[in-house]
């Protein structure tokens, strides 16, 4: 089924107004807590850990309420039109500051923070689970997230932008609040009203809690991409919390650091654009090996470039296209699965596929900025002096050579991949035909009953 440019930039913009929003909250809501609200570091720490973790957790739970969905407009259709009102009114109240006592506000923050997360998953969930349903073609699936992804970036840079000089200007944290969770609304209204569910299997027994437990289990390939795009994400929480001391305590160059991180977003967004093209002359799954596997490498040749700075930018450029070319790859692979596993048990649950994605990427939010803090702990820095020579040279192995092995490792789980675009073209023409057996019998079943009610 071919995905127009039209669908595919309509739900892209869905991304774009979602990943403003999400920007918005990763980059700045621990500094509005500490610095605004007047919350307690360790305080606002523990909350967004607690908070994390058990919205993380809620994901699959709602995956399995998604997959019983059924209206006019379709399963996931309807949450992107009433999802984004509620979360607008949530992020306006998450970014308000009461007059209330320490403890009231640390009371008031946790309890706007866990239900603007409970909305967050409302609209998470089933907008990245239309990926399934836009098109079963896996090249055209392909094309259907590479655009969100892109825009995905492009919000996420506006939105951390423009939030602390709309905060200067105005001496609001309401507005930039009030402007992103306002174009998510907007943006998402648009993808609702333009972007349709093609691939419609109706269900007639209640999807149960059970099933999806007995259907994730069976799910290899699922579990492959899973493991895969977590090591992913720990590995790039780590070499972002060891960027800065890299630059300020080995190259001597803090100066660096905002140019290396635009300069770093480039080859991503080309990786991105590239994907479409190296998977399909060569297939997803290599697509997703030669992105680790290359991002690996670069990072640990980084180590050997020393106090080159030229080199440091080729390398990491070099590493972080790999990086973007297998993310996109991984990301089309995994709405893949969801006819895999339709394939393998009899039950389509493109919700309960995609919410454990959403718990993957959550719960390595929750955990990641800790695994940098430890890791630092373990090379004896101490802040602001003159680092010893068994730090230096321990901050540079976890800015380079050890999130290359850990990315060369995330690698070797898809050479037990089976779910190659032969094989996926096989399942899908079995499932296809099941369906359609399905409903000949169904029709059979229901002429029979007319015949002996007339």
């Amino acid at each position: 089924m071919k995905v127009s440019m039209k669908t595919a930039l309509s739900f892209g913009l869905g991304s774009l107004g979602q990943n403003m929003l999400y920007a918005l909250m990763v980059s700045y809501l621990l500094m509005f807590y500490t610095d605004y609200l007047g919350i307690a570091a360790a305080a606002a720490g523990a909350l967004l850990l607690i908070v994390r973790l058990v919205d993380a957790f809620v994901d699959p739970l709602f995956g399995v309420f998604m997959d019983n969905t059924q209206t006019r407009w379709g399963k996931f259709r309807p949450y992107l039109l009433f999802a984004p009102i509620v979360l607008t009114v949530l992020t306006v109240f998450l970014f308000f500051q009461p007059n209330l006592s320490d403890q009231g506000k640390l009371i008031y923050a946790f309890v706007t923070y866990a239900a603007w997360s409970l909305a967050y998953t409302v609209l998470d969930v089933p907008y990245w689970s239309m990926t399934a349903v836009i098109t079963d073609d896996p090249q055209q699936r392909t094309k259907v997230v590479v655009i969100p992804r892109i825009m995905a970036i492009v919000g996420a840079i506006a939105s951390s932008a423009l939030t602390l000089p709309l905060v200067k200007a105005t001496g609001s944290w309401v507005v930039p609040a009030l402007l992103f969770s306002g174009a998510c609304m907007l943006c998402m209204w648009v993808t609702f009203f333009t972007v349709k569910e093609n691939v419609h299997v109706p269900r007639t027994d209640k999807f149960k809690v059970a099933d999806a437990w007995q259907m994730l289990r069976q799910n290899t390939p699922l579990l492959i991409i899973l493991f895969s795009l977590l090591i992913g994400d720990m590995t790039m929480n780590l070499r972002s919390a060891f960027s800065i001391y890299y630059f300020k305590y080995v190259l001597q160059a803090e100066h660096l650091v905002p140019i290396y991180t635009i300069v770093g977003i480039v080859p991503i967004l080309l990786g991105a654009v590239l994907s479409t093209w190296v998977a399909r002359k060569i297939g997803k799954k290599k697509t997703a090996i030669i992105g680790n596997v290359g991002f690996g490498v670069m990072h640990i040749l980084l180590f050997f470039a020393g106090h080159n700075v030229a080199m440091l930018f080729v390398f990491s450029s070099l590493g972080t296209l790999a990086f973007g070319i297998g993310a996109i790859a991984m990301s089309s692979m995994l709405a893949d699965t969801v006819e895999y596993g339709e394939w393998k048990t009899g039950d389509r649950a493109e919700a309960t596929i995609f919410s454990t994605n959403t718990f993957r990427s959550k719960f390595a939010d929750a955990i990641g900025g800790s695994i940098g803090a430890f890791a630092l702990a373990l090379t004896g820095y101490v802040p602001n002096h003159v680092q010893a020579a068994g730090t230096v040279t321990s901050i540079s192995l976890f800015f380079s050579v050890i999130p290359g092995i850990l990315m060369v490792l995330a690698a070797l789980p898809f050479l037990k991949y089976e779910l190659t675009e032969e094989f996926y073209a096989r399942i899908l023409g079995e499932i296809k035909l099941r369906r359609e057996t399905k409903e000949q019998q169904q029709a059979t079943v229901q002429v029979k009953g007319e015949s002996v009610h007339v």
